[in-house]
Order: C-alpha cells, then sequence, then structure tokens
C-alpha cells in the first residue's frame, strides 16, 4: 500500500511527535497537517479516522508501533473507538477489552516513543 500525500505528511508530524514524547488531538492534528477537518462532525472524524488507520495498518505491516496511539480526543484525552478496532483487526485483542485496559493504551504510545527516540539526532 503507498501512502497518500496527505497520509505522509500525518506520518511525518506523528513521527515527531513520537520523537519527541508528544500527543497530540485530533484536531490538532487536522489543523497541524492542513487538513482543513472539524472534529465535531461526524464525517471529518471518519475521514482522519480512516487516514490513521491507513498509516498504522502500514505501520504493523513494517513492523513498526502504530503511530495513531499518538492521537486522542479532547474531551476524553484518550484515543478513539476507531484506534481500538484497528487494534482489534491487528490481532490485539477485542477491541472494548483494550479500551477498557488502561495499560493498553500507554503501552501503544510507549513503544512509538521507545522505537523513534532512537531516530533522535
Amino acid at each position: 500500500m503507498v501512502l497518500t500525500p496527505e497520509e505522509k505528511i500525518i506520518k511525518e508530524f506523528l513521527i515527531k511527535c513520537a520523537i519527541t514524547k508528544r500527543i497530540i488531538t485530533y484536531q490538532n492534528l487536522s489543523t497541524v497537517a492542513n487538513l482543513g477537518l472539524d472534529m465535531s462532525l461526524s464525517k471529518d472524524r471518519n475521514t482522519i479516522g480512516e487516514l490513521l488507520c491507513n498509516i498504522s495498518r502500514q505501520e504493523h505491516k513494517d513492523g513498526r508501533p502504530i503511530l495513531s496511539a499518538l492521537v486522542i480526543t479532547a474531551n476524553e484525552k484518550s484515543q478513539g473507538d476507531g484506534f481500538y478496532k484497528l487494534c482489534e483487526e491487528l490481532g490485539y485483542g477485542e477491541w472494548q477489552q483494550l479500551k477498557r485496559n488502561e495499560k493498553f493504551s500507554k503501552e501503544r504510545i510507549d513503544e512509538c516513543y521507545e522505537f523513534y527516540s532512537k531516530l533522535k539526532k
């Protein structure tokens, strides 16, 4: 699978977040990637979710951490349901159980930090 130009921009930004050990909200990611999406709109949440899933599927296939772990909702300060459903698709377990497991999310974030901090110059 080849990433779209938008997906490449998002991926590069999320790698920078991982290197600097930061997370970002869905809305802020839309803003910095110039996606023009409004997270109060269901269709825009679906759009950013699809972009993040495509990136994370490719990263997982290539043996790298799931970068979408670094993207959280503004209100709940956690990943959206789509993240957990993707993790279920990738074989981590049933998505609702993953969502209830507070350690699961932190472990995915830490994997990103650990993997990409090695690239920091």
